[in-house]
């Protein structure tokens, strides 16, 4: 998979329980009877309304190919309505492509491997997945990709963060209008699991060390980072062992 979508939605209050366990009881195994690959269903720790997930492409090509089955086909037809009823917004929309396999994200897993959690369930045990957004100074993208990859990234992993994968905007050209998406050149998105929010603050508490203060002389913002509490049957989350 080249190309992954990071989607964000808002519900009307009390509306996003609902939609996790409709979308799940529904939209993994049809998605990928189209060429869409469903990796990751979240909670937003800090905004209850929200819903976060992320799909996975092949290529550009795949996509508008799967999203024009999908979404012109019957299934979704019959289910757009009840889909629809309690969400506000769903535009919100980052096209990606990771700089690794994205079997380093999942663990290899499929949607069979999760087949029997309870659709809906967030349950503690899959931990807490964080995104890290690093906007660069126009121009700086590559370098800071750099030193994350050469000297943050294996400096976090002997901490013991176990990041999953890092990810930078596909500018091909959106081909399917039908879904808006946002297309940002400068920047880096991080994404990183943890047992739960003390662990998380316990490993960030020990310190950033040299390589982070390079990446902040980079940085033309300050890193927007997310909280996101994966699903029973989320592919991406939190494992113990190193692996989700």
């Amino acid at each position: 998979m080249q190309v992954i979508e990071l989607r964000n939605y808002l519900f009307k209050e009390g509306g996003t329980g609902k939609f996790i366990r409709f979308f799940e009881e529904h939209f993994l195994f049809s998605q990928r009877e189209e060429g869409m690959h469903v990796l990751g269903q979240f909670e937003l720790v800090d905004d209850p309304d929200r819903f976060v997930w992320i799909r996975g492409f092949e290529n550009m090509e795949a996509r508008r190919r799967g999203l024009s089955g999908f979404y012109g086909g019957p299934f979704w037809q019959a289910h757009r309505a009840e889909a629809n009823e309690t969400m506000l917004e769903f535009h919100k929309v980052h096209l990606l492509r990771p700089l690794g396999p994205v079997a380093e994200m999942t663990g290899g897993l499929s949607l069979e491997d999760r087949a029997l959690e309870p659709p809906g369930a967030v349950p503690a045990h899959t931990g807490l997945v964080v995104m890290d957004f690093y906007r660069s100074k126009p121009g700086a993208l590559g370098r800071l990709t750099e030193i994350f990859e050469q000297r943050v990234q294996p400096a976090l992993m002997a901490q013991g963060h176990q990041i999953l994968g890092h990810l930078v905007a596909e500018m091909t050209p959106n081909d399917y209008p039908g879904l808006p998406v946002m297309q940002d050149p400068d920047l880096l998105v991080v994404l990183a699991a943890y047992r739960d929010a003390e662990h998380l603050e316990a490993l960030r508490a020990e310190g950033k060390g040299s390589a982070h203060g390079e990446l902040s002389m980079l940085l033309a913002a300050e890193v927007e980072t997310i909280r996101l509490r994966p699903t029973a049957k989320s592919l991406i989350r939190y494992g113990g062992d190193g692996l989700p």
